[in-house]
């Protein structure tokens, strides 16, 4: 005899009223629109912030080598410059 899978009682309610969760909205075209544009006005300024900091990893790379090839050489090391501070956004 094959026997078929009960349903799940909840307690103090009848086997078929299940909850149901609320409906989910659905956003109208404009603030699809508008959350499409924050998404790209965000990765925007994400890629400038990395271009910035690689930019700057660069720069700071190049001028630690310099050093090292000139220490390495037995030279006078070049004249120190200033480091620049990071921009806190």
């Amino acid at each position: 005899m094959i026997m078929r899978r009960r349903q799940p009682s909840f307690q103090g309610r009848p086997a078929g009223d299940q909850p149901q969760g609320p409906a989910k909205a659905r956003p109208d075209k404009a603030a699809q629109a508008a959350m499409k544009e924050d998404r790209a006005r965000d990765a925007a300024l994400a890629m400038q912030e990395y271009e910035a900091e690689k930019r700057a990893v660069l720069a700071n790379t190049e001028r630690l080598r310099a050093l090292r090839l000139a220490s390495q050489a037995g030279g006078e090391a070049p004249k120190k410059t200033k480091k620049t501070a990071k921009k806190d956004s």
